[in-house]
């Protein structure tokens, strides 16, 4: 680790307006941890939290949009979805909040929730419609994958504004990250979710998402999962920043994991369906 991300890793530590998790977030995470769990009490977390269930529904309703009728409830919302899902979206739209700040600010923050959202619903989908596996964890990890830039805009906004002028330049994040910052989102994410005691495979799949998924020694599907969502999000132009990036794909090495169709038919299968993203 060179000096400059030491500096800036000291910089984070010492801001006292560094998110912490909130209540509503750890209670969450409290409720994974326990074997039998009474299902109202997910639902009662929700709704003492009336901008978090806010979200949630919206949410939920994207990732579900085979359901007949919208999910209006957050007992709705658990009937339908399940417990388990249910509780990864409340956890990830908990954490969102955390990073939410003034109104000049607004539209950036909206670009990095739409496109988290947007990978994260494309990783749910091609898991359960493709891979025919539990999608669970496949959401929430491709959900909070750029939760290092929550952090940078929320407690280094003029950093990011910086990363982002540099972006018409470089063209490359990591590289306009590693000149303004010495470092990258990716280990500013771990970082902070390792602080947070989030489980192993969000860590890794945050630090990871934009390298060879196989460097992941334990999670290399997930993070290729994730790191082929991410891409598809922004050929769908939902990216995470105001100038758009050019985000590595490591196609040979993702489809050595994931037997799926060709990207550019999975690109399509998506096109209509994240719009929904929009109505958040």
């Amino acid at each position: 680790m060179n000096s400059s991300t030491h500096d800036i890793r000291i910089d984070i530590q010492k801001l006292k307006k560094l998110p912490t998790l909130s209540y509503t977030a750890e209670k969450i995470i409290n409720l994974t941890s326990k074997e039998l769990t009474h299902l109202d009490e997910l639902v009662n977390i929700i709704e003492k939290d009336p901008p978090i269930m806010s979200k949630v529904l919206g949410v939920a309703n994207i990732v579900y949009l085979g359901l007949y009728k919208p999910i209006t409830t957050v007992k709705d919302a658990l009937l339908k979805i399940g417990f388990k899902t249910l509780k990864n979206i409340a956890l990830s739209v908990s954490i969102f909040s955390l990073f939410k700040s003034s109104e000049e600010k607004e539209k950036s923050y909206m670009n990095l929730f739409k496109h988290s959202i947007a990978t994260g619903t494309i990783s749910q989908i091609i898991s359960e419609k493709f891979l025919k596996e539990p999608s669970d964890e496949n959401f929430t990890t491709g959900v909070l994958h750029d939760i290092g830039l929550f952090a940078l805009h929320y407690a280094f906004y003029d950093q990011f504004k910086k990363i982002e002028e540099t972006l018409t330049e470089e063209h490359s994040l990591k590289k306009a990250e590693e000149k303004i910052l010495g470092t990258t989102h990716s280990e500013i994410g771990k970082w902070l979710a390792e602080i947070w005691g989030l489980p192993e495979i969000v860590c890794d799949v945050i630090f990871y998402h934009n390298d060879f998924p196989q460097k992941s020694i334990k999670y290399s599907k997930t993070v290729a999962l994730v790191h082929l969502s991410n891409f598809i999000a922004n050929q769908l132009d939902y990216y995470p920043l105001e100038v758009k990036i050019e985000c590595p794909f490591y196609k040979e090495r993702v489809y050595k994991i994931l037997n799926l169709p060709d990207v550019d038919e999975l690109i399509l299968e998506f096109k209509e369906i994240i719009k929904e993203v929009d109505k958040l």
